[in-house]
This record gives C-alpha cells, sequence and structure tokens, in this order.
C-alpha cells in the first residue's frame, strides 16, 4: 500500500462513513469502544497513541499507524518519542515491522509534524 499519509488518513475516514451508512451498529460500537480505551485515566492520552503506534506497527497497518501518528502529536508526543515507541515494535515484529518504521512512520511523521 505505502501511500500518502494524508491521504489514507483520509480514506480511512471516509470508508468509516460509508461502513457506518451499510452498517451504523457496528460503527457505534466500534466508536464508543474506541472512545473508552482512549479516555484518560492512569494513562495519559499521548502514552496511549504511542502504544497505539508500537501495535500498529507490529500488526503492519497502514492506516494504523498514520492516524496514531497524527493523533500522537497532536497529543503532543515528540519525533523522537514516537520513533522510540516504534522501535519497542521493532522488537516484537522484526524485519516487517523495522520495514513500517522505515516507510509508513517516517512519511506520516513528514506529513503531521
Amino acid at each position: 500500500m505505502s501511500g500518502d499519509s494524508v491521504d489514507l488518513v483520509n480514506d480511512l475516514q471516509e470508508g468509516i462513513g460509508k461502513v457506518q451508512s451499510e452498517s451504523p451498529e457496528l460503527v457505534a460500537a466500534f466508536v464508543q469502544m474506541d472512545q473508552a480505551a482512549y479516555v484518560e485515566g492512569e494513562l495519559e492520552r499521548k502514552y496511549k497513541e504511542l502504544i497505539g503506534i508500537g501495535i500498529a506497527v507490529a500488526v503492519r497497518c497502514e492506516y494504523c499507524i498514520n492516524i496514531h501518528v497524527k493523533n500522537a502529536l497532536a497529543e503532543g508526543a515528540s519525533r523522537d518519542e514516537i520513533l522510540e515507541a516504534a522501535a519497542v515494535a521493532v522488537a516484537f515484529g522484526g524485519s516487517p515491522a523495522m520495514a513500517y518504521v522505515a516507510t509508513t512512520v517516517l512519511k506520516a511523521l513528514e506529513a503531521f509534524e
């Protein structure tokens, strides 16, 4: 895939909108679950977004990487924090995870910083 970061985020949001028109219950449940996961508690949203980056890299989801890099920056995460979170994913995901850090994470940082 490896598309433009802004386009990937827009495509994701557009796609979710289309799914919502076809299956509003599914999207409503997903949004409720997602919002509950990101409520500030013991962890600030910034750290939850960094965790999201690590997971997204490990599972190799370009859409997820882009949205979580964008959100992490919006929550005040630095470039170094984002790259460090991605590095943890490489420890678990090996070469495929490194490929996503070297491409998708860096592209997302350039697009959203």
